[in-house]
């Protein structure tokens, strides 16, 4: 009588479903990935914890490090931290009347679905066809984004809108009061389009993504009371990560060896 062998993997879709999670979230580092994104994150809890800004902010800047870190790596996870770093934001926003805060902060949530949608027929494995043969199944192997880069036409293009965009966009935030109108511009436009940029998988994204982040501690250092340090800490752990998200993104525009 044969042998009747279970399943390599279980076929409960709830089952596979938290295999997958946990291949996105937990797989597929290298040993400095390791070290360099722990670090990240402990200092957001640290920073978080021993100055306390409240809740918002302390929710805001923990979910956003593991979200921008998802991000770098190129693991479609990254939208559901997404989600939980940008509705708090919202409320801080709110509450510090940076209305193109509020704007961006509004627009990242919805993109969150918006990039989910196109990332997902876009992902790919970091091994070829015979690597992924020799030793395991594809269910096992962590799925990267598949990413691309501007010309520089389009790099050129996106520089001339940035900039006209910035300055109507921050005469518009001076009619409505804006505390930083022009910097407060700067940073929702740059902001809409390295995002936009980060859903279509451009490589670019990240240099938008710096110099936003820089703004941005300035930005939130203007808040009253010494200003925000839980966001500042957040947005100088992303300045590092971008740093790392365009290396990597780098490496995962080029095709992958076909053998």
């Amino acid at each position: 009588m044969p042998l009747v062998t279970a399943p390599a993997h279980p076929q409960n879709p709830l089952a596979r479903t938290i295999r997958a999670v946990h291949t996105d979230l937990f797989t597929g580092y290298t040993p400095f990935e390791k070290v360099f994104f722990a670090t990240l994150i402990g200092l957001q809890i640290l920073v978080s914890t021993t100055v306390f800004e409240g809740w918002l902010s302390a929710v805001t800047a923990v979910a956003g490090m593991i979200c921008v870190i998802l991000v770098g790596k190129g693991r479609i996870s990254n939208y559901f931290f997404g989600v939980i770093q940008n509705v708090p934001y919202l409320i801080l926003a709110f509450q510090a009347y940076f209305i193109g805060e509020i704007t961006i902060a509004a627009f990242y949530v919805i993109t969150q679905f918006w990039g989910l949608y196109i990332w997902r027929k876009n992902m790919r494995v970091e091994k070829s066809r015979a690597q992924r043969v020799a030793t395991s199944t594809l269910e096992d192997e962590p799925r990267d984004v598949i990413t691309r880069r501007l010309s520089l036409p389009q790099i050129g293009l996106a520089l001339l809108i940035l900039g006209l965009l910035t300055w109507g966009y921050g005469y518009l935030l001076t009619q409505w009061g804006s505390n930083q109108p022009y910097v407060d511009g700067f940073t929702t436009i740059i902001a809409v389009m390295a995002q936009i940029l980060m859903v279509f998988r451009f490589r670019e994204q990240w240099v938008g993504w710096l110099v936003l982040n820089a703004v941005q501690i300035y930005l939130w250092s203007t808040v009253d009371g010494g200003g925000n340090l839980a966001i500042m800490a957040m947005y100088a752990g992303f300045i590092a990560n971008s740093l790392y998200g365009w290396y990597n993104w780098s490496k995962l525009s080029r095709p992958l060896p076909s053998s």
